[in-house]
């Protein structure tokens, strides 16, 4: 989905850091590659920038299979490390840390606050649709005890096949048909994505049923062009169409230094810098500890106020109805609504059990 994620991370992290750091500090870069950071090379790459390169901080996308020895050894090391995810899989108490910040965009709880909305504003039973990749963490569980806790049924799921190019989905468009639901919850991203928004619209229920989507099904990045699909919103923590003052400012700052519009890796990058600047300006140094320096202290970043949770893991107040819509240029994600997200930091307690049994890569980051 993301092939220049690294570039695109680097460019918004650089871009943030120029504008606020004091001017006689001037950041090294030291970058490794660690793949798709699910083996031991992962732990081999940290312990050398630890030894050898004396790091400050390390910034890392990484798997959860990995994760738990992974802070092991920052925590051991006592050197501070920003674990990147874009929040596919519920983060276990066992992945936290002192050392540790987990910087997300909070996914599976906007799954879990899909659910609610669909079981409030379009009925009480629904079908979940999922890709058997994107299917692979914890969306669609977060999702259906969501619109449980509204009232709400799924009465149907469907799990399309791993090979997605030849799978025409008329299994799907029948057991959508067979089921009637009122919703339809939509698991899917990139490519596949874009195929299943295709065969949505030449459906007869295209437009009559609404379909409630994660996030990246509707990413602007990559649907270019216009998929006739009708009556689509998702819910997440951001928004690039988003009228905020800070958001718009960020989107033309990021496109006059880099020629192109910003992406959500861009958007990280350049939150994490904020994050670095706080404790910065907070201690003069990066110190090891940075979710006790951070505990109680709001950053203004494009997608709101963002504060680190008891788990470290970065939270937004509100997360925003989406609307996805196509004009003759393209697709915007319009925000026609909001959702207050503090309900977010008890959710980690009603997970507690639920098991990293998909996927083992960060989630999309690949």
């Amino acid at each position: 989905m993301f092939p220049t994620l690294a570039m695109d991370f680097l460019n918004g992290l650089k871009l943030s850091l120029g504008q606020s750091l004091p001017e006689h500090v001037v950041p090294e870069y030291i970058v490794e590659s660690i793949g798709n950071a699910v083996d031991e090379s992962l732990l081999k790459t940290a312990e050398k920038l630890i030894l050898q390169e004396d790091v400050t901080l390390t910034l890392a996308f990484c798997g959860n299979n990995q994760l738990t020895e992974f802070i092991t050894i920052f925590n051991s090391y006592k050197k501070p490390l920003i674990h990147i995810d874009l929040g596919g899989s519920v983060l276990k108490e066992e992945e936290s840390g002192p050392t540790i910040l987990h910087h997300t965009l909070n996914v599976w709880q906007a799954a879990y606050a899909a659910g609610v909305y669909a079981a409030r504003n379009f009925g009480k039973k629904a079908l979940v649709a999922s890709s058997m990749y994107d299917g692979g963490y914890h969306m669609a569980a977060t999702f259906n005890e969501g619109y449980e806790s509204g009232g709400g049924s799924v009465a149907q799921f469907y799990v399309a096949p791993m090979d997605y190019k030849s799978e025409t989905y008329e299994s799907m468009v029948a057991g959508i048909n067979e089921a009637a639901p009122d919703v339809i919850f939509a698991i899917f991203s990139f490519k596949e994505g874009q195929k299943v928004f295709d065969v949505i619209a030449n459906s007869e229920f295209n437009g009559k049923i609404p379909i409630i989507t994660i996030p990246l099904m509707t990413d602007e990045s990559f649907n270019t062009r216009d998929h006739k699909v009708e009556n689509v919103v998702s819910i997440a923590n951001w928004s690039f169409d988003d009228e905020h003052e800070e958001m718009q400012q960020f989107v033309s700052d990021y496109s006059t230094a880099h020629e192109g519009s910003p992406n959500i890796i861009a958007l990280m990058g350049y939150e994490i810098g904020l994050t670095i600047t706080t404790l910065v300006s907070s201690e003069g140094k990066i110190p090891s500890k940075m979710g006790e320096t951070l505990q109680n202290k709001k950053i203004k970043t494009p997608r709101g106020i963002l504060t680190y949770n008891d788990r470290y893991e970065s939270e937004i107040e509100t997360f925003k109805v989406r609307k996805f819509e196509y004009n003759q240029t393209g697709y915007h994600n319009t925000v026609i609504d909001t959702m207050d997200a503090s309900f977010s930091r008890s959710l980690y307690e009603v997970f507690k059990e639920l098991p990293n049994a998909g996927w083992q890569n960060p989630y999309i980051c690949t």
